[in-house]
């Protein structure tokens, strides 16, 4: 794994019938070559080509990309992976963490699983597969992928844990619908538990005003007050591409939710360079909604387009201000505005990831379970 000249390294030279060739790529522009972005579908934002070049420029960690190629199939398989030590912040996208996490929160099969593993220390570090998002993060594959192709991928992934200097493998966010990726990893020894729900919103064309007279006569009656309040506040409210002499404020305002969840050593400057490379990569497609008061942003949510879909990414607020204006500002941020807008763009559905799960449920989000699967090498 020492820096070579030529990003790309062959398991093999040639393939055998039904057996793909499995490549690994340093850059995700080299992966893109590979035709990675043919499988990726409306749901696999965080997967595309041009966001697997944003997560490189700002991980701060190793990562590497591997493709599955059949001569007579093209590409069948993809699979992103970035190495995480003791040193990376994700307190939701590293093993250890994440595993204490849902232990924490009682998640199915947690507890037991990080019992079994002494707490998850000897696990570290982890090569975490599948992308640096939190949910469905996957092995994607193409329409006539096999097992056979998702077996010699993550064998390849985990012949790179072992050269990298890893204690376990794991993929920490395999939705339930992938039986086909679960099936192999519990073929090679992987232990899974729950890790989370993702939740996504269906977007009516009728915009804010059919999503909320859909929603339960109760919640629907609190969802149009609570937007009445925030019409009535004189907070303006927009949607509008993100523009870059916004990123100090909103890297800011990030950092304040973090430390509100007890992420008290995030440094904004990490925040700053996302918003960054999601302004440079993405242009218009990357949206903020924002909420100012008195000339200043109060709250934002960061919204990325991928076809008819949207995701909301990132947000932060400045809770001081909130607090002395009183003002439901993440629901109207991340769901009455989104709601608001989508239809004249052409959305009809907003992916919220996974985390705040009875928020989610309770403005219409449908919920699809996630699994976290490891495997400690070299035992």
């Amino acid at each position: 794994m020492s820096g070579a000249a030529n990003p790309r390294a062959t398991v093999s030279g040639t393939a055998t019938p039904g057996r793909a060739v499995v490549d690994e790529w340093r850059d995700p522009a080299e992966a893109g070559k590979a035709d990675w972005a043919r499988l990726t579908g409306d749901e696999d934002f965080f997967l595309t080509p041009e966001w697997m070049r944003v997560l490189h420029d700002t991980a701060g960690a190793p990562m590497r990309y591997l493709t599955a190629t059949d001569p007579g199939r093209g590409i069948v398989a993809a699979l992103p992976l970035v190495f995480a030590d003791r040193t990376a912040p994700w307190s939701l996208g590293r093993t250890d963490l994440l595993m204490r996490h849902c232990a924490t929160e009682g998640m199915d099969g947690a507890a037991a699983l990080l019992d079994a593993f002494d707490g998850a220390d000897r696990l570290m570090p982890s090569l975490m597969c599948g992308g640096r998002h939190l949910g469905r993060t996957r092995l994607m594959l193409g329409g006539h992928a096999t097992a056979d192709d998702a077996d010699c991928v993550v064998d390849r992934a985990e012949r790179i844990a072992a050269a990298m200097g890893a204690a376990s493998v794991c993929f920490p966010y395999l939705d339930s619908a992938d039986r086909l990726v679960a099936g192999v990893l519990e073929a090679r020894g992987y232990l899974s538990h729950t890790s989370g729900e993702f939740a996504s919103l269906d977007i009516p064309a009728g915009g804010f005003a059919e999503y909320a007279l859909g929603l339960p006569s109760r919640r629907s009656r609190r969802v149009r007050a609570e937007r009445r309040r925030v019409e009535a506040s004189g907070v303006r409210i927009t949607l509008a591409p993100l523009v870059a002499d916004e990123i100090s404020r909103l890297a800011e305002l990030e950092t304040a939710l973090f430390a509100k969840y007890g992420m008290t050593d995030w440094d904004p400057r990490r925040s700053a360079a996302v918003f960054a490379a999601a302004h440079r990569t993405l242009g218009p497609r990357a949206l903020v909604s924002k909420a100012v008061a008195d000339g200043e942003i109060i709250g934002f949510g960061l919204i990325l387009r991928h076809g008819a879909d949207w995701f909301a990414h990132r947000a932060g607020f400045d809770y001081t201000r909130q607090s002395e204006l009183g003002l439901p500002l993440y629901y109207e941020l991340l769901y009455y505005t989104p709601a608001d807008h989508a239809p004249s763009h052409g959305v009809t559905r907003v992916h919220y990831g996974i985390g705040s799960t009875a928020a989610k449920v309770s403005r219409g989000c449908r919920l699809s379970t996630q699994h976290l699967y490891v495997k400690e090498l070299g035992r």
